[in-house]
């Protein structure tokens, strides 16, 4: 009818839009061939750093890494070095570092918060694993956190070998290489 299209209202995450009101508008803007189109944009701010999210999937990744950061609460660098890619690789880390946790409180025979467990977890074992790991050319194409997951995985399997043959560091090697 020649009268300007109202503007529309989106939530922005990161680069994803979210349509609040609108999607009519938007339906038509596209069958018009418009490229664009007027909104009232609203910023969502979120706890974890929204750079990167561009589709769905992003934010599944984010919410998951969101939920592993209030077990395994990991401040500064040690944060910023555990990045995984499968969103539920994230639960499956929390369960090793808090069973890591709970044999270090067996060992020494006290009780440490999740904080405490998530520092010492960082410097006493991810750090050393990974530069082993690195230092056999083990990490790839992987990230560290993805690289330790693998071996400490691995390392669970192999345990109740009770041997450490060189059968079973071959099997280590493949497994880590494939």
């Amino acid at each position: 009818r020649g009268e300007n299209v109202p503007p529309i209202d989106v939530y922005r995450i990161g680069e994803l839009h979210f349509i609040v009101d609108g999607h009519h508008r938007v339906s038509v803007a596209h069958a018009l061939g418009l490229s664009v189109i007027d909104a009232y944009v609203t910023q969502v701010i979120t706890r974890l750093n929204s750079s990167g999210i561009r589709y769905r999937g992003d934010l599944i990744v984010k919410d998951y890494r969101r939920l592993f950061l209030e077990r395994v609460p990991l401040s500064g660098e040690s944060r910023a070095a555990v990045v995984l890619s499968d969103p539920w690789d994230y639960a499956e880390l929390g369960e090793h570092i808090e069973a890591w946790g709970f044999r270090l409180m067996q060992d020494e025979g006290r009780f440490s918060d999740r904080g405490t467990i998530a520092a010492r977890w960082y410097q006493e074992e991810f750090v050393p694993v990974v530069a082993m790991l690195r230092q056999a050319d083990l990490v790839g194409e992987r990230t560290d956190a993805e690289a330790y997951l693998v071996v400490s995985g691995e390392r669970y399997r192999l345990i109740r070998t009770h041997r450490w043959s060189d059968e079973v560091v071959n099997a280590l090697r493949d497994r880590m290489r494939s």
